[in-house]
């Protein structure tokens, strides 16, 4: 299945929290999504109040979830908050895989050198701290956090192991792409509405595991549990070769290795995920994925002209608009507008 913060959230809504998984330490999985946010969809309620509901709620999770994503065509800048010049490139090159597919443009450089985070301006800010976890938030909303993207350990030429060996390049590329996955809007497959994992997992298994590497139960859910469908998300079908689908182990399955959630590890940008975020971000005469309800991609032919609901502010004006008729509270409205407008104008 496919989810964007477009009109949906690619596999893992595009938000993440914190912990203290170390693959390092593990010997090498595939890494999990643990940020200093929130996990993908939820990211999204803040800027959704709960004292909205009926008809209007479809209305404002639709203009949030196309504020959130990135204007088609849009120059990205990416910023490094440390590291060697051999790892910046090397998550340069392999970040830039997703141009092939999407019409967005990752600007990784300044001067000819991989660009460093000072003095701002910068949409994506990476950093390699130990500890925090591999994560990215979603979409423009990297533009309100510093970093916006975590890669723990993968800022040095050669990334070690806890056992002494060099760090495997392919899981570490793939841990790259599902990261840039996420920065580009996608979600969690596995947490897919159409993947149905949550009958799957053992629950009490995962909050154990939970424990064992730093999780609480809202980190585990936040990371594990199924998204629920609404407008604000685009889904396909279940696609288990996605970058964004985890690889979890068989212990987490009340069926194990039986179990249809569980996928051996995903090292590649799947088809069906090339062809779901170019639908996102089309290039010219491709298709658009229209970010409204029902809850499925509506496809229009041919790239035209956008209309004004397309152009940000027209958007931040509506949302204001929004906030106004649903009865918000006039100091929580301005609040919620502000960090509206930076999240969809940057400012």
């Amino acid at each position: 299945m496919r989810l964007a913060i477009v009109a949906r959230c690619a596999t893992c809504a595009v938000f993440v929290i914190v912990g203290s998984a170390t693959a390092q330490d593990a010997g090498y999985g595939q890494p999990s999504c643990i940020a200093s946010t929130l996990p993908a969809a939820q990211a999204q309620v803040r800027l959704i109040p709960a004292e909205i509901t009926g008809a209007p709620l479809g209305q404002v999770r639709g203009v949030v979830v196309r504020a959130l994503t990135w204007k088609r065509g849009e120059t990205i800048r990416v910023c490094f908050h440390g590291g060697t010049r051999k790892a910046q490139e090397r998550v340069a090159r392999i970040a830039s895989e997703w141009m092939q597919y999407a019409n967005v443009m990752f600007d990784f450089e300044e001067g000819g050198a991989p660009r460093l985070c000072q003095g701002g301006g910068s949409d994506i800010k990476i950093a390699f701290e130990d500890n925090k976890g591999w994560w990215s938030v979603p979409g423009t909303s990297s533009r309100t956090q510093d970093p916006s993207m975590n890669l723990q350990f993968y800022g040095v030429d050669t990334p070690m192991l806890a056992n002494g060996q060099p760090a495997p390049e392919a899981p570490m590329r793939a841990t790259i792409l599902h990261e840039f996955g996420h920065a580009l809007g996608l979600l969690h497959e596995h947490q897919n509405p159409n993947a149905n994992c949550d009958a799957e997992i053992d629950w009490n298994a995962a909050y154990k595991i939970g424990v064992e590497i730093g999780w609480d139960r809202a980190q585990v859910d936040n990371n594990f549990r199924q998204l629920t469908m609404n407008a604000s998300l685009n889904a396909t079908k279940v696609d288990r070769k996605s970058i964004m689908h985890y690889s979890l182990p068989p212990t987490l399955f009340k069926r194990g290795k039986q179990s249809p959630c569980f996928v051996t590890e995903n090292l590649e940008v799947s088809e069906q995920d090339r062809t779901f975020i170019a639908s996102i971000y089309p290039k010219a005469e491709a298709p658009i994925v229209v970010s409204s309800a029902p809850p499925t991609a509506v496809v229009r032919s041919g790239a035209k002209r956008p209309k004004a609901s397309d152009d940000r502010q027209a958007l931040v004006d509506r949302y204001a608009e929004l906030l106004k008729q649903s009865g918000i509270e006039a100091d929580k409205a301005k609040t919620l507008l502000a960090e509206f407008r930076k999240a969809a104008l940057g400012q």
